[in-house]
């Protein structure tokens, strides 16, 4: 059972270093978690195993004194109803602290047809609410939209985007870097796909090889995306991160076919993080790497797609982040 289960979990969901994930049956018992969630929650995964999450953390009350559900898994596993990155506020099972959450909820059904399991991933976003919280308030809405408007017709580009920001804000935080560039870093994260937003659903998520013309269609997003959003005075620069996240180091990259130093520097950073989320992630027309896969074929294009001394410094902050070594921003830090 332990071994189909976790077959299951892993079509439908990538379990990577940034996801806390968790699994409970239909009587709301955690059949599976990671160490990810256990250190977002501070849990020990032997404590709440096989233990109903309404008795254990919540006093046997599956709603809260105000009518709500305690959190969206055992919304989804109560209703069926599954969630696609929605950002909840949300009580820390035994605890009084609340924090941040990008959550999506999928129902794993049985062969009666039945749901038999429930599965939430969740991505810690509480650090991003202190970076959304020091930026303009309608510019932030702005970014939202475009967010939201993606999302709508392409769920992974997405998703990709929470992760691909993720990853660039731990990113430079390992490498120490100004309050004012993680924050560029972040936001550079959450839109450098924007430019997608033009793009036909039947190409984005097409299941087979593009053709040449589809593939040139696609090469056109950095170019669209920056377009959009310098028409914004504030986000400029944000705009040429945007433009040349697809350079390539040797300079066969597009739109501009910049090389070496002259690519932005955070745009440099933002090519790694975007290419290793999408080879660890679950997609449409192929399968995932594992993380050392992923590193190895980072480290494999080195000099070529991508920033030498950055690729080692990525592999470094990832293997570090698997060892619990990697550096937490503190709103203090900020």
């Amino acid at each position: 059972m332990k071994e189909d289960l976790a077959y299951r979990i892993a079509e439908v969901i990538q379990t990577g270093l940034l996801h806390g994930v968790l699994v409970i049956d239909c009587e709301f018992k955690p059949v599976f978690l990671n160490h990810a969630l256990c250190a977002m929650w501070d849990i020990n995964q032997q404590d709440i195993l096989n233990q109903s999450i309404i008795d254990t953390f919540y006093d046997g009350n599956m709603k809260n004194l105000n009518g709500d559900y305690q959190g969206p898994l055992i919304e989804t596993m109560d209703t069926g109803r599954e969630m696609s990155a929605c950002e909840v506020y949300l009580n820390i099972p035994g605890s009084e602290e609340r924090k941040w959450f990008l959550v999506s909820t999928f129902l794993l059904q049985g062969e009666n047809g039945l749901p038999e399991y429930a599965v939430g991933n969740y991505i810690a976003i509480e650090k991003f609410k202190v970076f959304e919280n020091k930026l303009d308030a309608v510019n932030m809405n702005i970014i939202k939209a475009f967010c939201k408007a993606i999302g709508v017709r392409d769920m992974y580009t997405m998703q990709h985007s929470e992760n691909v920001a993720a990853l660039i804000v731990g990113l430079t935080e390992y490498m120490k870097l100004s309050a004012s560039e993680v924050t560029m870093a972040y936001l550079a994260g959450i839109v450098h796909d924007v430019g997608k937003i033009g793009i036909s659903e039947e190409i984005l998520n097409k299941p087979s090889r593009l053709t040449e013309a589809e593939y040139e269609i696609i090469k056109r997003h950095p170019s669209k995306g920056a377009d959009i959003l310098q028409e914004l005075e504030e986000f400029t620069t944000l705009a040429q991160i945007v433009r040349h996240h697809h350079e390539r180091y040797d300079g066969k990259g597009y739109p501009s076919g910049l090389q070496g130093e002259n690519i932005p520097w955070i745009s440099r950073m933002l090519t790694i993080c975007d290419a290793y989320d999408a080879m660890i992630s679950v997609r449409c027309y192929c399968d995932p790497h594992s993380v050392e896969e992923a590193l190895a074929e980072i480290k494999k294009c080195a000099g070529r797609q991508f920033d030498p001394a950055l690729s080692n410094i990525f592999i470094d902050f990832i293997r570090d982040c698997n060892s619990g070594e990697a550096i937490n921003v503190t709103s203090e830090s900020i």
